[in-house]
C-alpha cells in the first residue's frame, strides 16, 4: 500500500505544478505526459522492477524536457 501512497503523492505534486499560472502550454504537456506514465504504473497489479525503472525514466525525461528549455 505504501507504494501507491508514494505514487499518488507524486501525481498530486505534478498536478499542482501543471495547474500553476507560470507554466507554459508546452511545459504543461510534458508534465501531463509524466502524470500519464505514473497513472499507467499505478494501474499495474504487480509492477516489476523493470516497469518501475522504465516509468522513472519516462517521468524524468518529460520533466527535464519541460523545464530544460
Amino acid at each position: 500500500m505504501k507504494q501507491f501512497k508514494d505514487v499518488n503523492a507524486v501525481i498530486a505534486e505534478l498536478e499542482a505544478l501543471a495547474a500553476r499560472d507560470d507554466v507554459g502550454p508546452d511545459q504543461k504537456k510534458h508534465v501531463e505526459e509524466a502524470i500519464k506514465a505514473l497513472r499507467k504504473l499505478r494501474r499495474r497489479p504487480n509492477p516489476t522492477q523493470v516497469d518501475v525503472f522504465g516509468c522513472v525514466r519516462k517521468v524524468a525525461e518529460e520533466i527535464l524536457n519541460a523545464f530544460a528549455k
